[in-house]
C-alpha cells in the first residue's frame, strides 16, 4: 500500500526551486534598471562631483534596492546549503558506500571495515541514539548485504538487502504538515487551499481588473483620458496657462487620492500656507468646494510652485511625491489630447498646446504660474520684461527681493548674468543677498542651461511645389550647446553621437528627477493650429554641439543670404566673422586649458570645418547633414501663402525655446496637375520594374557599345582623310567605305562625303551642318571626345572655306 508522507528535504528543494523563479528574473530588472539608471548624461558638475568622490560611487553601489538585492541572494544561499544537508536522505542505499569500501573489496576487507563502524556506532559503545539508529539501520544492513547470501542477491535484485521495500511517496512538503492529530489536520488543509489556491487566484483576478484601467505607456486611467477629452474641466481650445492646473488635478489618479482624517490637521496647515501665497483665492468658493482629495492634490502643486516643500506638513509629503511624479505623465497626455486633429481643418489647438508645455517647465523648475502671467493688457514689450523675469526667477533661491537687488547692477535677463565673468557674478549674487553654497548652485544653474541652434525648410518628396493635400515634411536639423561645455573635465560625461542616454535636467528645487525632453510643434498662429508635433530628445545635437563648437557659426554664416547678411555691407561681415572666430577660439581655450587634448570628433569637426571655406558646395552640404534631423510630417493646409512658426520648446526650463518662423505658399492643386502627377508617377513605377532587367543586360550593353566604338573611330579616320585627299571619289566609293553612326548613340560626328553630297544637293543646308559641326568641336574640346578632336576641328574650316567660295560666286 502506497503510504504519503511528508519530506522537509523535498520540500527545501521544491522552495529553492520557486524561489529562484523569482530571484533570478528579479536580478535581471533590476540589474538592467540600474544600467537605465546609468544611462543618465549628467550636463553639468556641481562642487563635489567636479572631483569625482568615492563616497558618491559608495551611495550609488550601496543603495537600499541593491541592500534589498544582496539579502534576498543571501537568503537563496542559505537555502542552497540546507538542501544540500537534507539532500543526504534522499541518496539510495549503497553498502559499499557507507562501509567505506571500495566495490572489489574482498571479504576480509568487509569484515575489518565492519569492526572499525562497530567501534563509533555501536550502542555498547556510543550511547547516542542516533548513533543507534544509525548502526542498525544502515551499517547491519550494509554488511548483510555484502556478506549474506540472500541479503546480498535482495540487495542486487532489488536495491535493498531486505528485499522489495513499500513505495513511499514522499510529498514536497514539510513533514509537520502530515499530522494524524484531527485538531490540526483541517486546518493544514484550510491553509494549503487558501493560500496555494485562493490567494494566487484573487490577485491575479484583482491585477487583471485594474490593468484594464490603464492606458498608454505613462499607464494613465482611462477615465482620467475622457476627463481631459470631453467635461467640463477638459483641455479646451483657447484654455492658457492659469487654467492648466485646474485640468490637470481632475485626474482620476488625484480624485482617488485617500485623504484620511488623520491628515487634517495638515491640510489646514497646507490652506492657511496656500492662502499667504496666493490671497486672489480666499474669495473663489469653486476653488473650496470641490472634492477633498481633489483639493488636495491642487494646493499640494501650489505649494510647490510656491517652493514651500520645507513648509509642507510631514503627514503629506509622500502625497506631495506622488503629484510631482504624476503630473509631468498626466500634462504628457494633457499635450497629446490638445494636438489631435479637429475639424474642419484637422489641425490640433496651439493655445493650449503651448500652455501645456509652459506648465512643464513650471512644475520643473517650481515656478508659479503667476510670475509667467503678463499683466491684462499689457505690450509686447511688457510681454517680454515678464518672461525675461520668469527666466530669472527660476534660478534657485531667487525671488523678487533678489530681482530688485540685481536691477540695481543693471541684470534683468538670465543673458545678463550669463556674460558677467565668474568673479563678479559671485559678487553680485551675494550683493543680492544668496550665499556662497547658494551662488554656487545659481551658477551651476546658469552654466547647465541649453542653447538650440535650429534650421529648417519645408518640402514634398519628389515635387518642385507644395499643393492642396500634399503632405509635407519639414525637416529640422539642430544643435544643443551649453555653457557647461567648456567647463574643464566636462569631456569626460559629455553625451557621444549614437548614445542611447537620456539627459538629465538640473532641477535643484523639485524631488523628482527628470529627464530633458524638447517639444517641436510647428503652428499657424493665425489660426491657432499645430501641424506637427514631436517629443524629442536631443541627445544627439548636444553630442555634436559639443564636440564641433565651430558648426554653430558654420551654420549662421551659410544662413546669410549675401555678403554681409541681409542689409549689411562687407566690412559688417568682416566685424562678424572675426568676433565668430574669436568666440571659438575661446570655446576651444578655455575647454582644454587643463591640457585636455580634442578628441577625434573636435578634430575631425575642425577640418570638415575648413574644408566648408575651401569648398562652397560640398562642403555646405557636408554641413547640412551634420547635427540631429527631426523631420515633421502633416498635410498641407488650403491654397495661399502662410506664415507658419516651429516653436522648439524645452519641458525644463524657462527662457530656452526658439521660435523659427517659416514662410511656405500652398498651390492650388488642379485635375491637370493631378493627372500629370499621377503619370509621373506611373512612369516612375515603370521605370522601377525595369530597372531588374536592365541591370541584368547592362554588362552586355556597354560591350556592344565598346565595340561600335571601336569600329566608329577607324571609320571615322578613312572618313577623314578621303575628305582631306580625295575630296572627287564618287557615290560608290562612299557607300563602301562609310560605316554611319547615330551620333545620339556613338557620340561619333557623321562622315565627311555626306557633308559634302548635302552641300552638292542644297547649299543653302551647308550653313546650319557646319553650324551643328561646331557644337560637336566645342563638346569635344571640353573632353566628351578622344582621338577624333583634330579630325572634327579640321572638317569644320574645310566646310567654312567651301561656303565663303560659294558665296563669291553668287556675288
Amino acid at each position: 500500500m502506497t503510504e504519503h508522507t511528508g519530506s522537509t528535504s523535498l520540500f527545501a528543494i521544491f522552495a529553492l526551486s520557486l524561489y529562484s523563479l523569482f530571484l533570478f528574473p528579479y536580478t535581471i530588472y533590476r540589474v538592467s534598471c540600474a544600467g537605465s539608471e546609468e544611462a543618465v548624461v549628467q550636463p553639468y558638475l556641481q562642487g563635489k562631483q567636479k572631483k569625482g568622490s568615492v563616497s558618491r560611487v559608495l551611495r550609488k553601489l550601496f543603495n537600499k534596492s541593491n541592500l534589498i538585492l544582496i539579502a534576498l541572494w543571501l537568503l537563496w544561499a542559505v537555502l542552497l546549503w540546507y538542501v544540500n544537508i537534507t539532500s543526504k536522505d534522499l541518496k539510495p542505499f549503497d553498502p559499499f558506500e557507507i562501509l567505506g569500501l571500495d566495490r572489489g573489496a574482498s571479504t576480509a576487507e568487509i569484515k575489518k571495515a565492519y569492526r572499525q563502524m562497530s567501534l563509533l556506532y555501536h550502542p555498547d559503545k556510543n550511547p547516542d541514539p542516533r548513533a543507534h539508529a544509525y548502526f542498525a539501520e544502515y551499517i547491519t544492513k550494509a554488511y548483510q548485504a555484502l556478506t549474506d547470501e540472500v541479503s546480498r542477491k535482495n540487495y542486487e535484485l532489488h536495491g535493498h538487502p531486505d528485499g522489495p521495500q513499500a513505495m513511499n511517496v514522499g510529498v514536497a512538503l514539510p513533514t509537520w504538515l502530515f499530522t494524524k492529530d484531527s485538531k490540526v489536520a483541517p486546518l493544514m488543509l484550510l491553509g494549503l487551499v487558501g493560500f496555494g489556491i485562493l490567494l494566487p487566484l484573487g490577485v491575479v483576478s484583482w491585477y487583471m481588473l485594474n490593468s484594464n484601467r490603464y492606458s498608454g505607456p505613462n499607464g494613465v486611467m482611462q477615465e482620467t483620458l475622457s476627463f481631459y477629452y470631453a467635461s467640463k474641466y477638459s483641455v479646451k481650445e483657447a484654455q492658457s496657462l492659469v487654467r492648466i492646473p485646474e485640468t490637470l488635478v481632475c485626474a482620476m489618479e488625484f480624485i482617488t487620492l485617500p485623504t484620511p482624517s488623520e491628515q487634517s490637521a495638515g491640510l489646514e496647515e497646507l490652506r492657511k500656507l496656500v492662502l499667504r501665497n496666493n490671497p486672489d483665492l480666499k474669495d473663489k468658493n469653486t476653488f473650496w468646494k470641490r472634492k477633498a482629495s481633489v483639493l488636495k492634490a491642487h494646493m499640494l502643486l501650489l505649494a510647490h510652485l510656491d517652493r514651500e516643500h520645507d513648509n509642507i506638513p510631514p503627514p503629506l509629503q509622500i502625497d506631495l511625491r506622488f503629484v510631482l511624479t504624476k503630473s509631468p505623465l498626466l500634462l504628457d497626455e494633457m499635450i497629446k489630447i490638445a494636438i489631435m486633429p479637429r475639424p474642419p481643418a484637422g489641425y490640433g489647438w496651439m493655445t493650449p498646446a503651448v500652455a501645456i508645455v509652459e506648465m512643464m517647465q513650471c512644475v520643473a523648475q517650481a515656478l508659479s504660474v503667476s510670475d509667467r502671467k503678463p499683466a491684462a493688457g499689457a505690450s509686447a514689450k511688457a510681454a517680454a520684461s515678464a518672461d525675461g523675469m520668469a527666466a530669472l526667477l527660476q534660478l534657485p533661491h531667487f525671488n523678487s527681493e533678489v530681482l530688485k537687488k540685481l536691477k540695481k547692477r543693471r541684470v534683468q535677463t538670465i543673458k545678463d548674468l550669463q556674460e558677467l565673468p565668474r568673479a563678479e557674478l559671485g559678487e553680485a549674487l551675494c550683493s543680492a543677498g544668496l550665499g556662497e553654497a547658494m551662488a554656487e548652485e545659481v551658477a551651476t544653474f546658469l552654466a547647465t542651461l541649453p542653447l538650440v541652434h535650429c534650421r529648417a525648410e519645408c518640402e514634398v518628396t519628389g515635387e518642385d511645389e507644395i499643393m492642396e493635400h500634399d503632405v509635407v515634411k519639414c525637416r529640422v536639423q539642430l544643435l544643443v550647446t551649453r555653457p557647461s561645455h567648456n567647463t574643464p573635465g566636462f569631456e569626460q560625461q559629455a553625451p557621444t553621437r549614437g548614445s542611447s542616454k537620456a539627459i538629465r535636467a538640473f532641477t535643484p528645487n523639485n524631488p523628482i528627477p527628470k529627464d530633458e525632453n524638447w517639444h517641436l510643434l510647428l503652428v499657424d498662429p493665425g489660426s491657432n493650429a499645430v501641424l506637427s508635433w514631436n517629443r524629442v530628445s536631443l541627445v544627439e545635437a548636444e553630442a555634436v554641439g559639443f564636440s564641433r563648437p565651430e558648426l554653430v557659426e558654420e551654420w549662421e554664416r551659410q544662413g546669410e543670404a549675401a555678403p554681409g547678411g541681409p542689409g549689411g555691407d562687407k566690412k559688417d561681415a568682416a566685424d562678424r566673422a572675426r568676433s565668430r572666430a574669436l568666440a571659438t577660439a575661446d570655446k576651444f581655450i578655455s575647454r582644454y586649458s587643463n591640457g585636455a587634448r580634442p578628441g577625434p570628433a573636435t578634430r575631425a569637426g575642425a577640418k570638415g570645418g575648413a574644408a566648408a571655406d575651401g569648398e562652397a558646395n560640398g562642403g555646405a552640404d557636408a554641413e547640412a547633414e551634420t547635427g540631429q534631423v527631426v523631420e515633421l510630417l502633416f498635410q498641407a493646409p488650403r491654397a495661399g501663402k502662410h506664415e507658419l512658426q516651429l516653436l522648439i520648446m524645452s519641458d525644463s526650463y524657462v527662457g530656452c525655446d526658439r521660435t523659427i518662423p517659416l514662410r511656405m505658399r500652398v498651390v492650388p492643386l488642379t485635375r491637370a496637375v493631378q493627372e500629370g502627377r499621377d503619370a509621373k508617377s506611373q512612369a516612375k513605377a515603370k521605370e522601377w520594374a525595369n530597372s531588374s532587367d536592365e541591370e541584368d543586360n547592362e554588362e552586355g550593353e556597354g560591350r556592344r557599345r565598346r565595340k561600335g566604338g571601336a569600329a566608329a573611330a577607324g571609320d571615322g579616320a578613312s572618313d577623314a582623310g578621303s575628305a582631306a585627299g580625295e575630296g572627287d571619289s564618287d557615290e560608290g566609293e562612299e557607300d563602301v567605305n562609310s560605316d554611319d553612326y547615330d551620333s545620339e548613340e556613338t557620340g561619333e560626328l557623321e562622315s565627311g562625303p555626306e557633308d559634302e553630297e548635302d552641300e552638292e544637293d542644297d547649299g543653302g543646308k551647308a550653313l546650319p551642318a557646319a553650324k551643328g559641326a561646331a557644337k560637336v568641336a566645342v563638346a569635344v574640346a571640353n573632353g566628351t571626345g578622344t582621338g577624333n578632336g583634330k579630325v572634327v576641328a579640321e572638317e569644320v574650316e574645310d566646310d567654312e572655306e567651301e561656303e565663303d567660295e560659294e558665296s563669291e560666286g553668287d556675288e
